[in-house]
């Protein structure tokens, strides 16, 4: 019990700054990759508003990110959201052209239906006992086929003006709004998972689940609300594609996967679960966010862009396994040395 607490108060104590050392190095990246493309793409900065707005052609990953950390931190993985995505826009699109609903109305029905398609995926992992892996693989070819059936040969486009403004407007010409919702959700997430019980409980269940229902926790609950949250963000974000694109494809969340588990993983939560932190993840969606998006002004291909993603989710799996005390000698070897460094007298191994 003794490592699980530790676990649980290593954010409190491993550092008086708000932000840990990992963090903070994503932090002063992120600050060197703006400057750098500044100064040397052409392009690139054309005023703050242009800055702020290359934030639109991303965020849509950042929404995914947000749910997809909870999941990861409890040692699990959400291989559908694409897929949920693409089935929560087309079930919106479907009900406002279709049953001319209100285009909100049906914002919020597909929403909730991400929310629905999340239960299911933690249903049938808790209560089948299905490898989160396979689980979250059979239902993403399930949800797409079904987000296929509901598109049929010509599917919904041309949304009103007011709602196309989430994906596309700004205030002021300055700030879009898909920058002021992530930020909102940024800041409940983090503040969720860092300052409340919630949070405590899930990076329990990441760190030791045995543990963690020893000591009374519903840990099946945990889990699914944890498929929940990440159904419900991942259906936010085909709704704000939606809108960017004023059109729906029910493969149009296919893009997303890849790029939202490297920043959750580059954000510093463990693959294993138990470690990390939203914020971490939030710095992690900007500067991927921003080097693909300096790397399209620069001249770069989709297909270059996708190849570099994947090599810094290798690299930062590799990285953090490494300096993660849940790793190997070498892990306990960097550990002893840092406590070394800061004039304490390592303790004994767990």
């Amino acid at each position: 019990m003794k490592m699980l607490d530790n676990a649980v108060t290593a954010r409190r104590t491993g550092s008086r700054f708000p932000l840990d050392s990992w963090e903070r190095s994503l932090l002063a990246l992120l600050v060197i990759e703006i400057i750098g493309f500044c100064i040397g793409i052409p392009g690139f900065y054309d005023g703050i508003g242009s800055l702020l707005g290359l934030t639109q052609n991303f965020l849509p990953f950042g929404l995914v990110a947000l749910g997809l950390g909870v999941v990861i931190l409890t040692g699990g993985i959400d291989l559908s959201v694409g897929s949920m995505a693409g089935l929560g826009a087309m079930v919106m699109a479907e009900l406002w052209q279709g049953l001319h609903l209100s285009i909100w109305l049906s914002a919020l029905v597909g929403i909730g239906t991400g929310a629905i398609l999340g239960l299911i995926n933690g249903m049938i992992i808790t209560r089948l006992k299905t490898e989160p892996l396979i689980a979250t693989l059979a239902t993403s070819f399930i949800y797409g086929s079904i987000g296929t059936a509901l598109a049929g040969e010509n599917p919904p486009s041309g949304f009103p003006d007011s709602f196309n403004a989430l994906g596309q407007g700004e205030i002021a010409n300055l700030l879009p709004y898909q920058l002021i919702l992530f930020v909102v959700l940024a800041v409940f997430f983090s503040l969720l998972m860092s300052r409340g019980a919630y949070g405590r409980k899930i990076v329990m269940v990441g760190y030791n689940v045995e543990a963690a229902r020893y000591s009374g926790m519903r840990v099946a609950r945990l889990v699914c609300s944890a498929y929940v949250i990440s159904g419900t963000m991942a259906a936010l974000a085909g709704i704000v594609l939606a809108s960017y694109y004023s059109a729906v494809r029910a493969d149009m969340g296919d893009i997303l996967l890849l790029t939202t588990i490297t920043m959750v993983v580059l954000g510093g939560v463990s693959i294993f679960g138990g470690e990390g932190s939203i914020a971490g993840v939030v710095m992690a969606v900007l500067l991927l966010g921003v080097l693909r998006q300096g790397m399209l002004i620069a001249g770069f291909s989709d297909m270059v862009t996708t190849m570099v993603t994947g090599a810094i989710l290798l690299g930062a799996i590799a990285l953090r396994n490494l300096v993660s005390g849940r790793g190997t000698g070498l892990a306990i070897l960097f550990l002893r040395l840092r406590k070394f460094g800061r004039g304490k007298v390592p303790e004994a191994a767990e």
